[in-house]
């Protein structure tokens, strides 16, 4: 059984899906009833709150129904972000097979989550596995201190002492002062390490910002200690950190100092 679905909201999203579709001649009241199944009079309440709101806009003459200009800035937000991801992963995948490591970019879906909606492999090498739709929190690894360093400082500080942090493995930072030290040197150099804290093998993550500022995406690497480790783990970084500066730069965003 799928979730339990908000009628009205499952309604409106009827309605726009009925009036964003081919040609612009506009939708009737009754035409929308038709195609949607709903019923007059709840139809009638669906439409006149999208009008209020500007989400659709009735042509006086014609009776019309059609989108409205409240959806403008909604699409231009969702565009950028479907072309930050875009870019994201054309310059990600060729570099698994570059550098032999595992790559990823994950989105961030919450406030305090991030999914991984994809993985690039190296063709030949032994790798880490990454699970595509897997989710991480604030305090899971090198994306998580990621996920903590763009919080301002005083809700990164929140989080950290306001729970007791998982010790995952015996490598995993456990102390908050430690943590909030760490976050603060992620802030400085724009990427993050975890060495052996998450899992026995090692990881390396720098985020993306989007035109409001806040965290979208993170790009991530994993590899084995004996792959990732020493001065491979600064190259990684780097590598990660200009990466999402251009990322970035493609869509227009400034990276924050």
């Amino acid at each position: 059984m799928g979730k339990y679905q908000v009628p009205a909201v499952a309604g409106a999203i009827k309605v726009l899906k009925v009036l964003g579709g081919p040609g612009d001649v506009g939708s009737t009241q009754a035409d929308l009833a038709e195609a949607t199944g709903m019923s007059k009079s709840t139809l009638h309440n669906l439409l006149w709150t999208l009008e209020a709101h500007e989400y659709v806009r009735r042509d006086p003459d014609s009776r019309r129904y059609r989108l409205g200009p409240a959806l403008i800035p909604l699409g231009t937000a969702a565009s950028r972000q479907v072309k930050l991801v875009r870019s994201a992963l054309d310059l990600i995948a060729p570099m698994a097979e570059e550098h032999h490591l595992s790559f990823a970019v994950a989105q961030r879906t919450g406030e305090d989550e991030a999914q991984i909606i994809e993985r690039f492999y190296p063709a030949r090498d032994v790798h880490v596995g990454i699970t595509v739709g897997s989710s991480y929190g604030p305090l899971d690894g090198a994306l998580g201190k990621v996920m903590l360093a763009a919080m301002g400082q005083s809700r990164a500080a929140r989080t950290i002492k306001g729970r007791k942090l998982p010790a995952h493995t015996e490598a995993t930072i456990t102390s908050p002062e430690t943590m909030l030290e760490e976050v603060e040197e992620v802030r400085a150099r724009g990427w993050a390490t975890s060495q052996g804290e998450l899992s026995e093998n090692n990881a390396v993550a720098a985020g993306v910002r989007g035109q409001s500022g806040e965290l979208e995406l993170v790009l991530l690497v994993l590899g084995f200690p004996n792959q990732l480790d020493g001065d491979r783990i600064v190259e990684i970084g780097s590598l990660l950190r200009s990466t999402a500066d251009a990322i970035m730069s493609e869509a227009g965003i400034e990276r924050q100092r």
